[in-house]
Parts: structure tokens; sequence; C-alpha cells
């Protein structure tokens, strides 16, 4: 295992700390989800799927988009450097596991505070000051802009970030952490759910109900987060894991 600066030992007051730290930043990104996303799209939307997705565009502050942008920004980077916590949970039992969620880590780290939450705040900023002047020009520019400099990189995220989702599951699912087999459900998929749910009931359309749709990814992150920290064995659990993992190297399976 490389350590890259991190405790060979399963350190639990600093994992502790880590996942503190990711709740905290968690709140701050959908904080800044919020402020993004809060306005009325009705009415709004263009005729092409870029144009619809920037639909609150025209309804948002400028200091809305930057302030959302910005908080989101430094939320997004510190949820991805508390991950580490995750991948220190798993990293003794399940190596292979634990090596895919670190690229996975990398991945988030480096495409998703900027690639993937920044540009949203500047295109729906460039978005609305081109709808003042031309409809049509604005309309045009957002396809460009999405198509080709912004759905790129989602995918590419997608493509780091679903596999670090479906180790997680599959590392707690097995016992391979200290944690019982039930905490698998503390992921960001599941969390996401509820926030879908109630914006979809309170309309996507409505300023309400499109702030909670788009901090539907924070939700997740503070779930995982939340979860994994509330739910967290105690230390005596701890050292009992280490013994049974450093037993399984020469016996046999983690018990």
């Amino acid at each position: 295992m490389n350590t890259i600066g991190i405790s060979r030992n399963l350190d639990r007051p600093r994992i502790r700390k880590l996942l503190s730290i990711g709740l905290f930043a968690s709140v701050l990104t959908g904080i800044g989800d919020f402020l993004l996303g809060f306005a009325e799209t009705e009415g709004t939307a263009g005729t092409s799927l870029a144009a619809s997705i920037l639909a609150t565009a025209p309804n948002l502050g400028d200091g809305q988009l930057i302030a959302g942008g910005l908080l989101g920004f430094f939320g997004i980077f510190l949820e991805g450097l508390c991950y580490f916590a995750v991948y220190r949970l798993m990293a003794d039992a399940a190596p292979g596991y634990a090596h895919l969620f670190r690229a996975g880590i990398f991945g988030y780290i480096w495409l998703a505070p900027v690639g993937c939450h920044m540009n949203v705040g500047g295109l729906n900023l460039a978005y609305k000051y081109l709808l003042q002047a031309d409809a049509e020009l604005a309309e045009k520019a957002a396809g460009h802009l999405f198509y080709g400099f912004c759905l790129p990189v989602y995918i590419l995220l997608i493509l780091f970030w679903l596999p670090m989702m479906i180790v997680q599951f599959m590392a707690f699912s097995k016992g391979l952490t200290p944690y019982p087999k039930r905490a698998r459900w503390f992921c960001v998929p599941v969390g996401m759910i509820p926030a879908l749910i109630v914006a979809a009931v309170l309309g996507f359309e409505t300023a309400p109900g499109s702030a909670v749709g788009t901090m539907f990814l924070s939700f997740g992150n503070a779930f995982l987060f939340g979860g994994l920290l509330f739910s967290m064995p105690g230390e005596a659990r701890f050292e009992e894991f280490e013994r049974n993992v450093r037993r399984a190297k020469t016996e046999g399976p983690v018990r």
C-alpha cells in the first residue's frame, strides 16, 4: 500500500477528523449549490437541452453565481481530500478496492471543483448576459459551451466517481472495514435519493425545488460523511480489526 502521507495504522481519531471535515465540506458545497440553483425556471427554459439546463441563469444575481461557485469550489476540494478517510478504512483488508477508490479520489479532486462546479457558475453568468444581447446567439453559444467543454468533463468525472462508489459498497458489504456491514448504505447514491424526491415534490421549476435538486450530490456526500462519522465503531473494534487483518495475512480471510 502506498500511504502517500497517510498513517499505516488505522488512526481512528484522524479518520474521525477527516469525516468531520468532510461533513462540513458537504454543507459548504450544499450552500454553494443552493445559491446556484435557487431561482425559478418556469418560462425561462430554452428550446435546446443546454439552454434548459441553464434555465435558472436569467433569474440568478451576479453575486449569487460568484458566491455559489466559490463556496462549491472550496467545499468539493475538501470533500475530495476527506475521501481518504474511506480509502484508509479499506486499505488494509482490501488493497485492490482501495487502489481503485484512491484513483477515483484523484479524479474527483482534479475534475469536480473547477471542471464540474465552477464552470457551472461561469457558464450561467455568460449565458445570462448573452441573453440580454441576443437570445438566439445565447442559445447557440450555450450549446457549444455545454457540449464542447462541460459534458466531456462530466463524463470523465463519472468514469472516476462510479468505480469509487462501487468498491466502497463492496468493501463495506464484505466486512473489509472496521464498520458493521450495514454501513455499506452510507454512500453517496443512497443519500442523493431523498434530495431528488423532495425536489420533485416541490417542483423542479420552482426556486426551492430547483435549489434542492441542484444540491443532490451535496446531500449524498453529507449522508456518507455524516453516516460514517456518527456510526463509527469504538477504538476497541478498530484494534480488533487490525489484529484480524494481520492474522489473515498468514492464516486466512478476515473474520
